[in-house]
């Protein structure tokens, strides 16, 4: 898939006066490939984990057809940072999936027509962090059994963050260069942690889902949205922008 967008609103509140752009892209992209004759990639937006109703909104909003199918997302992903601990238990002190972050998730999208992903996941602080020159320890990555075994019928897949280490320490391994003196790729335990849970877990197999598409949001939704993140000026979700046209000589406008 192609990533239409990632995070608009996460760096900037103004991001959220923008999914109606998102949409247009999203538009413009499919109509290209088509006049094109290029096989169509699927194209997916990956969404910051807003909480709330935020993040639902924005699902239904991207997933609508409002003016064409051509400005829907083939897949909604989410950037999913909230399960922070070992485990999560029932005020009786059993272990329960009922009372993790994951289970509202569940609730919220599994409604969804389109294919829903974690683009993101791996929280890394707590019981999890790991601290620089060593990487020791880690991550356990427990939540993959959770995934694998009650939201295997509708999560179409997960992207473990990230690969290579960077300042933030989410890294799976540590590329020559990174620390002074490091000539070699380093493979940290967060790495073999999440190797033996993605070997030793299966997918739990559900029934085909064949969903209509949701109706779009609307005005006064996405304007409370805005408001309620004070966006400068808040944008109309109703209408998308038109399709940028290219001066006839191939010149850039200034």
């Amino acid at each position: 898939m192609f990533v239409v967008a990632n995070e608009i609103d996460q760096l900037d509140k103004e991001g959220f006066a923008a999914y109606p752009c998102v949409k247009a892209l999203t538009r413009d992209i499919h109509r290209y490939q088509r006049e094109k004759g290029y096989r169509k990639v699927p194209l997916i937006y990956s969404n910051k984990d807003q909480g709330g109703s935020a993040r639902l909104d924005i699902a239904k909003y991207l997933t609508c057809e409002l003016e064409s199918p051509d400005d829907v997302v083939d897949a909604f992903g989410l950037n999913v940072y909230s399960w922070c601990d070992p485990d999560y238990k029932s005020p009786d002190g059993t272990v329960d999936f009922k009372y993790s972050p994951y289970e509202n998730v569940v609730k919220e999208f599994r409604s969804l027509p389109k294919p829903f992903l974690f683009t993101e996941f791996g929280c890394n602080t707590g019981a999890f962090e790991t601290e620089c020159p060593d990487y020791k320890g880690g991550r356990t990555w427990v939540q993959v059994a959770a995934m694998f075994d009650h939201m295997g019928d509708f999560l179409n897949g997960a992207v473990a963050f990230e690969f290579s280490m960077e300042n933030n320490q989410y890294g799976l391994v540590i590329t020559p260069g990174f620390l002074q003196g490091q000539n070699q790729l380093v493979i940290t335990d967060n790495y073999y942690s999440l190797q033996k849970e993605f070997t030793t877990h299966d997918v739990s197999q559900g029934s085909a889902r064949h969903l209509p598409l949701p109706q779009c949001i609307s005005k006064a939704t996405a304007d409370q949205l805005q408001y309620k993140e004070r966006v400068h000026q808040v944008s109309d979700w109703t209408k998308l922008p038109p399709t940028p046209v290219m001066p006839e000589d191939n010149t850039l406008l200034p």
